[in-house]
């Protein structure tokens, strides 16, 4: 590709301690039989070579950019969003530094990208692997009848980052990755794409990208932390003003956002010890609060999920298995819903492609 050409792809890969993996990475992109394409990888300031391993592979293609993050935020939202900046290409596209590309994949998506060119976005389902491709066969997730608002909303991620492949201009309109967000950040920037009503389109196609999941980044160890929840806290309050915004909060979304804070609210328990007691508690009630203030539950489910806080927050309960297992099951019946269960298809089935 000449230098001024504009390329079709630009995939934007941060980095920050993924060691030897962005090799395989880099070389994933590179080992791709649609050649019209632009590499921005994005270090964040690594400690263990991988950058300089990034820059050694990348150096000697014109097609490829290595950039340090300058923005004065660390994370990969910002590192993201600094290759987008950077970006000249028609389509973005993100990729982790520790994940694959099929040689086929670029092929594939760009012509999605040229019979679907009214499409804001379009997205299909990543593999997931451990050590190497094919050592899982599982995928991101399958398509059901819910809406994939509402699914996202409740972390029923039906595809991941790199699922998704956008119009420049589209993207650009979202205002790029939040960054206040340490995690959680693409399931908010799905749910501000759903929300804006963007065009696009999901294919339940084999997998041609793959996410590597026995590796355990900085954002994966804190994702439980103080600062995260709070971060969340705030995602979730504003995920239900552009709801309104929009005109599309129904009783199902409120119920799912009211679920999600009920979720944050109880598992401020593991930090009893960090913060004490006391302040745990007064941080995970603060949480449930918008609950009320929004009218998103009725007054009565309000103060039982006041009395499920309490009680989660009450860790004498563990030296009573059987009295704890008996009020456990009492919350589990009376609030239903509104007491938050992991997906059970999310990274957990395998493809098949007459599911529907």
């Amino acid at each position: 590709m000449n230098a001024l050409e504009q390329p079709f792809f630009s995939i934007v890969i941060p980095n920050f301690n993924k060691g030897n993996f962005v090799a395989e990475c880099i070389e994933s992109v590179k080992n791709q039989n649609f050649l019209n394409w632009e590499i921005l990888f994005v270090d964040d300031h690594s400690t263990d070579g991988s950058d300089r391993l990034a820059q050694q592979m990348i150096d000697k293609d014109d097609r490829c950019t290595f950039l340090v993050n300058t923005t004065g935020k660390k994370g990969a939202n910002a590192a993201r969003n600094l290759g987008f900046e950077r970006a000249r290409g028609q389509y973005i596209i993100f990729l982790d530094s520790d994940d694959l590309m099929l040689p086929t994949s670029l092929q594939l998506r760009s012509e999605l990208a040229e019979k679907y060119s009214d499409l804001a976005y379009f997205a299909l389902p990543m593999g997931l692997f451990n050590d190497r491709i094919g050592d899982s066969d599982l995928i991101t997730n399958i398509p059901t009848s819910e809406p994939d608002l509402n699914r996202f909303l409740k972390r029923d991620l039906l595809w991941l980052i790199t699922g998704p492949t956008w119009k420049y201009a589209a993207f650009k309109q979202l205002g790029g990755f939040d960054l206040n967000l340490q995690s959680q950040q693409d399931l908010d920037l799905h749910v501000r794409a759903l929300i804006a009503g963007l065009p696009y389109r999901y294919f339940h196609l084999a997998p041609d990208t793959f996410y590597r999941r026995n590796v355990v980044s900085e954002a994966r160890l804190n994702s439980q932390s103080v600062e995260h929840f709070k971060a969340r806290f705030a995602m979730l309050r504003r995920q239900h003003e552009l709801l309104l915004k929009a005109s599309l909060n129904t009783s199902d979304t409120d119920l799912i956002i009211a679920s999600s804070l009920l979720a944050l609210a109880q598992m401020m328990r593991w930090h009893q010890v960090e913060l004490g007691k006391s302040e745990a508690l007064a941080k995970a009630l603060e949480y449930w609060e918008p609950a009320q203030e929004l009218g998103l539950v009725t007054k009565t489910d309000y103060r039982l999920s006041k009395l499920y806080i309490l009680f989660k927050h009450q860790l004498l309960f563990n030296y009573s298995p059987f009295l704890r297992d008996r009020l456990e099951a009492f919350f589990l019946r009376r609030l239903g819903s509104l007491i938050f269960v992991p997906s059970k298809t999310y990274c957990q089935v395998v493809f098949q492609p007459d599911e529907q």
